[in-house]
This record gives structure tokens, sequence and C-alpha cells, in this order.
């Protein structure tokens, strides 16, 4: 089997979509052992047995159509079976309900795939396709309905006379509204995916998360033997004050329980999200003063100044108040 194409260029704390639990959900599940947790806890058990878990690896890009990137983020890996290769695709729903249009984009990515696979692996129409094995992780207020088969959104009146015509493509789906907390800990999940999972259900809206998270805490621990734990404790962090109301103190508090590194990283994230939020208000503050003075701006300037690092904002600011005459003036070298 010929080598990867590369590894998926996005296990980071940034929020391409806008959207915490993209960040967080890449940042975790980005990492195979993470993965194959997950896919162990959701597979049939003799299909399990069949495919390479230890050896999942992660493939660039996406299959998402672009106008669904806002609620959906997915993960692809490939790996061995005792018979060939094999792709598992993870798709996670970010709709509050189930998407009945579901069955039909998952047939629409798995095509993606398979035409990906032909051409950079540069293989003949006649050989066998890889199997891919498509999983939705859905967290909603409410369970999941949509249909999982592509066969259940084909016109009912036909279906009694299709016979072998009607199509069957399947995809698993992993309700974690069905989980109770003695099901969630019974799976065979690595410690940052079991926290994540919890955390996405549990911490959106929730005025402090520390009067439960102690309940995770021999997982929280574990998580900190890893080596990469500073990183993962700072996205799951980060995804806890930007989707709930808790205090700082009280987080921070919580993670000085974990040991002085869990400590000081709850502190960091605080820091660098009161300063991500000045900078951004300071960023909406210029954009609008020079749409002022010079009119409207151009999709560049937006985002010169969108990206632009604190020291930026506050020398083109100065520049604009001590009487630059044009745009070249505020952001010469």
């Amino acid at each position: 089997m010929s080598e990867p194409v590369g590894m998926v260029p996005g296990a980071t704390t940034q929020e391409p979509n806008g959207q915490p639990h993209d960040a967080l959900f890449r940042l975790v599940f980005g990492d195979p052992d993470n993965a194959a947790s997950e896919l162990r806890s959701v597979l049939p058990p003799r299909l399990t047995a069949r495919i390479n878990l230890d050896n999942l690896r992660p493939q660039p890009g996406t299959f998402v159509d672009p106008e669904l990137q806002h609620r959906h983020i997915d993960l692809l890996f490939r790996t061995t079976t005792d018979n060939g290769d094999a792709y598992l695709y993870l798709l996670v729903e970010h709709q509050r309900t189930s998407d009945p249009a579901m069955a039909l984009r998952m047939m629409t990515y798995q095509t993606r795939i398979w035409e990906h696979h032909r051409i950079t692996e540069g293989t003949a129409a006649s050989a066998p396709l890889p199997l891919i094995i498509p999983i939705v992780i859905y967290q909603g207020h409410r369970h999941w309905t949509a249909a999982t088969d592509i066969a259940d959104l084909i016109d009912n009146d036909l279906k009694a006379d299709a016979g072998d015509l009607l199509p069957h493509v399947r995809y698993l789906v992993d309700d974690l509204t069905l989980l109770d907390d003695a099901a969630l800990r019974a799976r065979p999940l690595t410690s940052a995916a079991r926290i994540t999972f919890v955390v996405f259900a549990r911490a959106p809206g929730d005025d402090d998360v520390t009067t439960w998270l102690d309940q995770w805490f021999d997982d929280f621990i574990r998580l900190t033997a890893l080596w990469n734990h500073e990183r993962l404790l700072k996205g799951i962090f980060t995804y806890l004050l930007k989707t709930s109301t808790t205090p700082e103190e009280h987080l921070i508090r919580f993670a000085g329980t974990l040991g002085p590194t869990a400590q000081e990283a709850a502190v960091t994230t605080a820091e660098q999200l009161h300063d991500r939020g000045y900078a951004t208000g300071q960023s909406s503050l210029l954009t609008n003063m020079l749409a002022v003075k010079f009119g409207a701006l151009d999709n560049d300037t937006h985002d010169r100044v969108a990206h632009a690092t604190q020291e930026q904002i506050t020398l083109w600011s100065s520049r604009l108040v001590q009487g630059a005459e044009t745009l070249d003036d505020v952001f010469r070298s």
C-alpha cells in the first residue's frame, strides 16, 4: 500500500469556522489515538477486529460542502484491514436538530473520497474500491431522527416495485444525547475523548461548569500525564470559557486541583481570551474610523486590520488621529 497523502493540518486550537467546538474537536480527534478510541466504541466488534485502528493515518482536506462548514466538521483517516485499505470518515453535526438530508450528503462525501482515492493513487477503473465507514457524531438538544440509509429518502410509491434497484448507502450515528454518565464511562475512550464529549454535552450555557467537572477528575488526571497535556488543557479550558458563563476564577481554582501546570494553563487561557477580546474590539474601532475618513473599505483592508497584532492596531490608530491623509499613510512600513 502507498504512503499516506499527508497529515491533517488541523489539530489546532484555532477556530476556522468561528466555532469553539470545531477547534476542540479537531484538536482532540485529529489525534489518531483519540479517534481510534471513538471508533472502538461505535463499530461492530467483528468489523473492529478486522480493521487496524492502531495505524490510523490522518488524511488532508475536507469533503464537506463549503456552505455547510459552519455546522459540520469532518476528519478522514486511512488504515489497513486484513484484506486491503479502508477509510474511516468522521463527521460532526453541530445542528441542534438532526439533518433530514444527511443520508444524501454522506453518500456524496463517500463518492468524493473514492474519487479522490482513485486520482491520488492512480488506480485502474477496475480496481476494487476501499471500504469507507462514515460516522456522524451528533450532540443536540433532541435525539437524532433522520434517515441513516439513502433508501429511506427514496419516493415511497416506487420502493415496493424497485426491488434490487433500490440503493442502500448507510452511515453510523453516534448520538451523544443517548449517553448518560455510566454509558460514557463504560466506553473504551481515551481520557481526552471522554472529557471532550462531556463538555460538548454539558458546558454550553452552563453558569458554572466546576459544579460537575470534578466528577471527571480521574480522566483529567490521566490527561495531565500525556505529553501534549498543556495543549489539550488549553483547548478544553478555552471551550469551557467560551461556551459557558463560568467565572474564570472558579475554573482556575478547579485547574489548581490538577496540579500547577494545569492551573497555569487555565490562567494563560483566560488571559489570552481577554487579550483576544480586547484586540477584536480595537480592530473594529479602527475599521470604523478608517471607513469614516476614507469611505468604504475593500476586503483586503478589512482582512489586514482583522488579522493585525495589537502593536499594529495601536500604531495605525496613532497615525490616523495624527492626520494621515491616505490609507498608505496609515499602513506604511
